[in-house]
């Protein structure tokens, strides 16, 4: 493998880590943004209307990342890989630009603006695959596909502590709020730039007009299919348990435990963590040891421990533990079911069948800010509350045989 491929790989993998990256620094952050009236986003207003504003700044960006990540994979086939990462890169670098001069003029729907714009952009995962596709010898490309989960992983550590550390101003004079927010935008147009100067498109463009993938067309497809069915259901309520309790945990010991910014960017990033560690080492072993059914009624029991467990203790250390925990059941459960997904298509479909895993995870993320984010006006225990309600629910139905997406196909004629 020439250097150049391999700046091309890395350029691409930077574009991934931005992302995720980008997708969990707002949590530590996010709750002195709507909630201090000094230094966040409102000198004043109601704690119900702050609690709203804090969901739809999260939803904002999940439902923008629904309808772009189709945009942009028929873009990445018309246009090639690289004008399309670009493309997103101006826009990541666009989007944490407006979130900035938001803070900055107390401006909460300049912030949203950002938070959608960012969220369209954010969608280049697929397109960031794709192009590790086009630039890597077929026997070796498994092992660098591999590799995207381990950089989602790494932004999931790193995007935390980046913004509980960069906006503590006792850390570095000039720290702030917007600090988190200069450091990603200047990291993207670097990352654009060495992007322009190292990737060569390789898989090639089509000049004829590749067609939109309309989501929610998409989304719904995912119930109507009676093999796959019942696996979407799964995967639907596991995801929005684990994106309300992601979303909301730093609102919660923030406001319930008393925790400060450095201590829930702390919590987040050991949660990024458990997902590394899940992804790289415990699925594999899981896989040898377990049917795909078995590991992910497991790990869902292990995420229902880490939501239940979160409601009741106290000391960080333990919410540590159980973040570790709750992110490790996660990655368990993600990849029993998209094995469990897979099985219940035939070779032809599986394409499509991961389209409809993604955007059942777009929307999940989206529907759990949105919907759960008014459940805090009644008790910043409240989404959690329901968090755990939804995994113990995917959790009984993962327990019924009959529920086997595999069986379902077999016995079809």
């Amino acid at each position: 493998m020439g250097h150049k491929t391999i700046l091309s790989l890395a350029g691409i993998y930077l574009v991934i880590f931005i992302d995720s990256l980008g997708a969990s620094l707002i949590i530590p952050m996010l709750t002195p943004i709507a909630h201090d009236p000094d230094i966040g986003l409102m000198a004043s207003g109601t704690e119900q209307y702050r609690n709203i504003m804090y969901g739809v700044a999260l939803g904002a960006f999940s439902l923008a990342m629904f309808f772009g990540s189709p945009l942009l994979g028929s873009l990445s086939d018309s246009l090639g890989r690289k004008k399309t990462l670009l493309i997103c890169l101006a826009g990541l670098a666009a989007s944490y630009s407006l979130m900035t001069f938001a803070i900055m003029l107390k401006s909460v729907w300049l912030f949203i603006g950002g938070r959608l714009v960012g969220g369209f952009f954010s969608g280049s995962l697929p397109v960031a695959q794709a192009a590790i596709i086009d630039v890597t010898e077929p026997d070796h490309r498994a092992r660098f596909i591999g590799y995207i989960m381990f950089a989602v992983s790494l932004g999931y550590v790193i995007g935390p502590l980046v913004g509980g550390w960069l906006s503590n101003p006792d850390i570095a004079d000039g720290f702030s709020l917007t600090t988190p927010f200069v450091f990603v935008a200047i990291l993207s147009v670097i990352n654009l730039l060495a992007l322009m100067l190292a990737f060569k498109d390789r898989g090639g463009t089509r000049p004829d007009r590749v067609p939109y993938q309309n989501p929610v067309r998409t989304l719904a497809d995912a119930f109507r299919s009676d093999s796959a069915r019942t696996c979407c259901i799964l995967l639907l309520f596991m995801l929005v348990g684990w994106n309300t309790f992601f979303q909301f945990i730093g609102l919660f010991v923030t406001l319930e435990r008393n925790f400060d910014p450095q201590t829930v960017s702390h919590l987040v990033a050991w949660a990024g963590f458990g997902l590394a560690v899940s992804f790289l080492v415990l699925v594999g072993l899981a896989l040898k040891y377990m049917k795909p059914a078995n590991m992910v009624s497991l790990a869902l029991f292990l995420m229902a421990l880490c939501i239940g467990g979160a409601l009741f203790v106290s000391h960080p250390y333990a919410q540590y533990a159980l973040a570790i925990i709750g992110a490790c059941g996660f990655g368990l459960s993600y990849s029993g079911l998209m094995a469990r997904l897979s099985a219940s298509v035939d070779a032809d479909r599986q394409g499509s069948i991961m389209g409809l895993a993604a955007a059942i995870a777009a929307f999940s993320a989206g529907f759990s800010a949105f919907s759960f984010g008014a459940m805090a006006n009644i008790s910043p225990g409240a989404p959690l509350a329901a968090a755990l309600a939804c995994v113990v629910l995917a959790l009984l139905l993962s327990c019924r045989p009959s529920l086997d997406p595999a069986a379902t196909l077999q016995s079809q004629p």
